[in-house]
Parts: structure tokens; sequence; C-alpha cells
């Protein structure tokens, strides 16, 4: 049960496009061409997300749907060693690469997961590796 409310709760930040942080990071869309950034938070602790990089992150998830993005989470964040069902394989892959590690690193940029970034990095591209073989 407490699983499931972690996932509620990121599927709500991640609906929403609160989770990013204060990083300064750019990325590279292969739909664009053009550089999206992380950018500060705001002086009162709230985030600034600029419009480009929520846009972007937005069709990223829809690709990726609610129940496969809850099996990620739950797979790259919390640990849990699930199965990945073929067809959640199939749009990982269809989403692409960019969007899943930017996704990820939007998610580590939050305050609460950063302890353990390296964890869910290398728990990120276990998860790609096993839907792209």
């Amino acid at each position: 049960m407490a699983s499931f409310c972690k996932v509620s709760i990121i599927a709500f930040f991640l609906a929403s496009g609160v989770f990013l942080s204060s990083p300064t990071k750019a990325i590279r869309t292969s739909e664009q061409d053009s550089s999206l950034a992380f950018e500060p938070s705001s002086d009162n602790g709230e985030d600034i997300i600029p419009i480009e990089l929520r846009h972007y992150l937005d069709e990223c998830l829809k690709k990726i749907g609610d129940e496969c993005g809850a099996i990620f989470f739950t797979r790259i964040f919390i640990g849990k060693e699930n199965g990945i069902p073929a067809s959640c394989c199939q749009k990982l892959l269809d989403m692409g690469e960019e969007c899943h590690y930017t996704i990820t690193e939007s998610i580590i940029s939050r305050p609460e997961f950063r302890a353990n970034a390296t964890l869910y990095e290398t728990r990120a591209v276990d998860t790609w590796n096993i839907c792209s073989q």
C-alpha cells in the first residue's frame, strides 16, 4: 500500500510537471533541434519549468502511459524487481531513450531523490537494457 501511495504521488508530480527543481542540465531532443534546460528554483522555492521542457516531458509521459509509467517508476525508484510486460517495454522503446533518461533525471533532480542518484541511474540503464534486448 505504501508503494502504491508513493507511485500515486509521483504520478501526480509527473502529470503536473512540479517535479523539476534546481539543477541546470541541458538536453537535446531528437524531435526538436533545440536545447532545453532545467531552470533553477525561484526564491520562494517554487520550481520554474521552461515551457519547452514541460511540453517535451508531457509528450514523453503520454507515450509511456500511466500503467507502464507506474511499473517503471516502481522498478527504478522504489527498487521493486517487478516483471516488465512486453507491452510496456514496447512503449518504452517507442517513447525513446532520450525521453526515458530525461524523465529519470528530472525525478532525480528532486531533493528527496538526489542522495541515491547513482542507484537510480543504474536502474534506469538496466531497465532500458532489459527492454531493448
